[in-house]
């Protein structure tokens, strides 16, 4: 079954996972004004950041990006009992990243992640991007502004790593919106949630990213035995937890737009009053 939405503002501690493989430095960005988005990201462009020097962040350029070194000679299991992800499913995840994150950003883009999703055949209503991404009665702002909102949304209720920036510099902004940009810590927990959620889907969208990216590919196909039997306990907790707590903050932060608004056009029609 799928992952319930995810508004925002609700925080939820997250699993403690093994260490992610560390990301080297080499020589700092360009500072830039404008988004460009990718495929492929730029990486001479960033956006201006919300919550961090995101024009900032350093470029990294591995000797072999694409070389799959560090595949196994067999497949292990990618989930310890409780969902959390092994040291073979980060390897994993780092290893699919290099083909995401072609310009070595450290970060990449809601379109970069939302056809990653499609990659491995998510439905529409599982692909939170993509499914808010239409047309809009705020006209003022763009389907980016909206789908870009959701996302961020679902990523703040359950703590995957992000940086938060501004898509579109100049523009309105959407009230607690803004373009959501995942590490590659953000994407393993992220997906390391819907695979133990779901792991007999999770075969096929597995071995589909696989065969796409050309990862690993002495081990394709996958085997269902790398995976979960069913979905642990400790994730549909955390699935409950986070489906309640974070509709109640949905809620909190509509009524807050809400009197904002209010107070906002009370103003204009007092303005109008003094003419």
């Amino acid at each position: 079954p799928p992952i319930p939405p995810r508004p925002p503002g609700y925080e939820l501690k997250t699993l403690a996972n093994p260490p992610l493989p560390a990301r080297p430095s080499k020589q700092k960005l360009q500072q830039q004004q404008s988004y460009l988005p990718p495929p492929p990201p730029s990486p001479a462009q960033h956006p201006q950041s919300q919550q961090s020097t995101f024009n900032q962040l350093p470029q990294w350029q591995p000797q072999n990006p694409l070389s799959n070194a560090s595949q196994p000679s067999q497949w292990t299991p990618l989930f310890h009992p409780d969902g959390t992800p092994t040291p073979l499913f980060e390897a994993l995840t780092a290893d699919i990243w290099k083909h995401l994150d072609s310009g070595r950003t450290g970060h990449i883009t809601p379109e970069v992640f939302s056809a990653f999703l499609d990659v491995q055949g998510f439905l529409l209503e599982n692909n939170t991007w993509k499914a808010n991404h239409k047309p809009n009665t705020l006209g003022m702002y763009t389907a980016e502004d909206i789908a870009d909102f959701k996302l961020k949304a679902a990523c703040e209720a359950w703590s995957f790593d992000h940086t938060v920036v501004v898509r579109s510099p100049g523009r309105p902004q959407l009230p607690y919106g803004g373009m959501p940009l995942l590490s590659l810590r953000g994407l393993t927990d992220m997906m390391a949630v819907e695979y133990a959620a779901d792991p007999d889907q999770s075969t096929q969208w597995l071995n589909a990213a696989l065969r796409y990216y050309g990862v690993w590919p002495a081990l394709v196909p996958l085997p269902r035995d790398a995976l979960l039997r069913a979905r642990p306990a400790e994730v549909q907790d955390r699935i409950d937890k986070a489906s309640v707590r974070s509709q109640r903050t949905a809620s909190e932060s509509m009524e807050a737009t809400r009197v904002r608004n209010e107070i906002a056009a009370q103003g204009r029609r007092n303005a109008l009053e003094l003419l």
